[in-house]
């Protein structure tokens, strides 16, 4: 299996906004009709008290394999998924994106 983590590091005054968009944002397309496609979850930034502030959302999909995690991006789905982004005053920085594979 393949683990993906989308990460996306937000401004805090717009942690909420972009709570709400990313819960969204994620109805709108069909990820879950995608060959391979296994799961999606939505994580929001938690802070532990002695440790410094967490701003980064991330969504985490699983896929059967590589072959499908690079079709999806390649699908229409995919572009849909991309469309009306947020504002980019929002971000505190780039998204990047994690791929891993399970042991």
């Amino acid at each position: 299996m393949v683990i993906v983590l989308t990460k996306f590091p937000i401004k805090d005054e717009f942690k909420s906004e972009y709570s709400e968009h990313l819960k969204t944002a994620v109805t709108k397309h069909e990820i879950d009709k995608q060959d391979g496609f296994i799961d999606m979850k939505l994580l929001a930034p938690q802070t532990i008290p002695h440790m410094g502030e967490n701003n980064t959302f991330a969504i985490e999909t699983t896929w059967e394999d590589m072959q499908s995690f690079v079709a999806y991006t390649q699908s229409e789905a995919f572009k849909k998924s991309h469309e009306n982004m947020p504002p980019r005053d929002w971000f505190a920085g780039r998204p990047s994106v994690e791929v891993y594979e399970t042991l």
